[in-house]
């Protein structure tokens, strides 16, 4: 039994040597392609650099200043849509105001909708930002009234005023929940991009756009996003768009 115990034990640490080595070795591939990308970035080899740092995004690793100069190169290459999806993200997480000055730049260029600044615009960041802390506040404070209500009960008294609560947590949890998670923005990658009346293809036109657009995400169905578009509901489909 002892030797089995042994065994385990023997397994167990070289699954975690092996596990940290992976996790390390990852890390420093990681710096040393940042730092490639970087260099190539300063020695004006714009699209070699935008393949690396492509690379290291797909491994959901980034920096800011990496997107800023994604948005750059996207810029120069014409890809507007991308380069204001970049510059989307980076304000997103350094905070930089001036990023949003070009994007608008950028928008009034190019005669883009979806980029006029409202207190509902404010208002979405705000919620996208807060939605983790949102989930988890929720969800503890659905979990408190549950053990209270079992408390209650324990004690032969009827928990009326914490069922009523509980249902109505419970009830903006479920609405967060489902719709939270679809609630963002998009922007359009696509330089022929179908703006639908419906979740299917058979459905009419509502208008052909280019790239660039950015679009309020309230929904999904199945391989379409539900959005606005010029204040009607209208449909994308999901490849043609760059989530925020």
């Amino acid at each position: 039994m002892k030797n089995m115990q042994k065994q385990v034990l023997k397994i167990q640490g070289i699954l975690l040597f092996l596990l940290s080595f992976t996790v390390f070795a990852t890390a420093q591939t990681s710096s040393y392609r940042l730092h490639t990308a970087d260099s190539l970035y300063e020695r004006k080899q714009y699209t070699q650099s935008l393949e690396h740092y492509e690379a290291i995004l797909k491994n959901n690793e980034f920096t800011p200043a990496m997107f800023l100069k994604m948005a750059y190169v996207y810029e120069g290459l014409g890809q507007i849509g991308r380069a204001l999806y970049y510059l989307d993200r980076y304000q997103h997480i350094s905070g930089d105001r001036t990023a949003l000055v070009k994007m608008s730049e950028l928008a009034e260029k190019y005669q883009l909708e979806g980029y006029e600044t409202s207190d509902i615009d404010f208002f979405i960041t705000w919620y996208q930002k807060a939605y983790p802390y949102f989930t988890f506040s929720l969800a503890a404070f659905l979990i408190f009234l549950l053990a209270l209500a079992i408390r209650q009960r324990s004690r032969h008294t009827r928990p009326v005023g914490v069922s009523i609560s509980m249902l109505i947590v419970g009830l903006l949890f479920t609405t967060h929940l489902y719709y939270g998670a679809n609630f963002s923005h998009g922007i359009l990658a696509d330089s022929n991009t179908f703006i639908m009346s419906g979740p299917s293809p058979g459905s009419n036109v509502v208008e052909r756009v280019g790239e660039g657009h950015r679009l309020d995400i309230i929904g999904q169905d199945d391989v379409w996003l539900r959005v606005r578009w010029r204040g009607q509901v209208a449909y994308v489909k999901g490849n043609d768009v760059l989530r925020l």
